[in-house]
């Protein structure tokens, strides 16, 4: 018996010394690509000092009130490329990236929307930017000004929501729902470890190119190195820890905004049935989860349009989430009619 467990012992070794090896290797990899890409991609606006940590803002145009833009889960300042400086000829605009999203240096735990609409704030404060400010947010961020809203309401003149998550939104039921969230949560969970030894980038799995987009190479290899950075699967991590407590019955719905002036632009992709029929099918997906998902979209936006006693409510046809990207001028059209009494008052 000793003899047969000897050799067995030295193969368990050797395996470990591999994957071991392998892991560090994995690691140093990472590392040097990261500060690699970090060099090659610098940072377009100013790295400001906020509770330790070093955000990314970066603002252009003049003008009051700041319009504020605010990104979705895990992206950063280029998803609003396509219409920054357009929007910057008429106004401030200032978009930014959370912590460790885009340039920004990460924090470690989760944090609630009121610590993000805090830091928000801090950010704001730091750099010398006054309000009144029009919030503009976009898929989960759509929460996180509304949250703004509700501490610093005597600084927001104003709220666009941009096919906006909605509180509620994970515990509404549609066929699915429940596993689809919990297995996009199952699948960032796993990249992150594997993010730290270079193997998602290896993969390509975070690569900002994966499908078809109107965002220029350029800003694609940015976002590509940016969306490969460590920091940023941890900071998706930790924003979807926080989405996953919305499935809790005890999860209030969106607070009201009062008589604040409030623009809701929904995707017209996501909610058109006859569109969502046509893709579920070419796509071989299920025909009445879609839509269901679909009506359950629609009603949330409906919900989120109503929040306001002075709001308007806009379907962007032939758009899918990204609303900025897929239909950029008639974005910045919405977005500046809107803003545009608020600058007289």
């Amino acid at each position: 018996m000793t003899f047969l467990l000897a050799p067995r012992l030295r193969y368990l070794l050797f395996g470990v010394a591999i994957v071991s090896l392998a892991a560090v290797v994995g690691a140093i990899y990472q590392a040097e690509r990261t500060a690699a890409d970090l060099a090659a991609f610098p940072p377009p606006g100013r790295m400001i000092s906020v509770n330790g940590a070093d955000l990314h803002l970066y603002c252009l145009g003049s003008g009051t009130p700041t319009l504020v833009l605010e990104a979705g889960l895990g992206e950063n300042v280029l998803s609003w490329y396509p219409v920054h400086a357009k929007l910057a000829q008429t106004m401030r605009v200032c978009a930014y990236d959370r912590p460790g999203l885009g340039w920004s240096d990460p924090v470690d735990a989760a944090i609630q929307a009121e610590e993000v609409a805090k830091n928000l704030h801090a950010l704001l404060n730091n750099a010398d930017i006054s309000p009144p400010f029009v919030l503009v947010g976009h898929s989960r961020g759509g929460i996180y000004v509304r949250a703004f809203y509700h501490q610093f309401p005597e600084q927001t003149q104003g709220i666009v929501l941009v096919d906006s998550t909605h509180e509620q939104s994970s515990k509404h039921q549609y066929p699915y729902a429940s596993w689809d969230y919990r297995k996009q949560a199952l699948q960032i969970e796993i990249a992150e470890p594997l993010s730290r030894l270079g193997i998602v980038r290896l993969l390509g799995v975070a690569d900002a190119d994966r499908r078809p987009s109107p965002l220029p190479p350029e800003i694609l290899a940015a976002k590509t190195a940016l969306q490969n950075r460590t920091d940023t699967a941890h900071a998706v991590v930790n924003e979807i820890a926080v989405m996953r407590r919305g499935l809790d019955p005890a999860t209030p719905p969106p607070g009201s905004l009062g008589n604040l002036p409030l623009l809701v632009l929904t995707a017209g992709n996501l909610v058109d049935s006859d569109l969502v029929a046509r893709e579920a099918e070419r796509a071989g997906k299920n025909l009445e989860a879609e839509k269901a998902l679909a009506s359950v979209q629609q009603a949330e936006q409906d919900d989120l349009a109503h929040l306001s006693g002075h709001s308007r409510h806009i379907i962007v046809r032939n758009s899918g989430h990204f609303i900025m990207q897929d239909q950029a001028d008639e974005f910045v059209g919405a977005v500046s009619e809107f803003a545009k009494p608020l600058a007289r008052k």
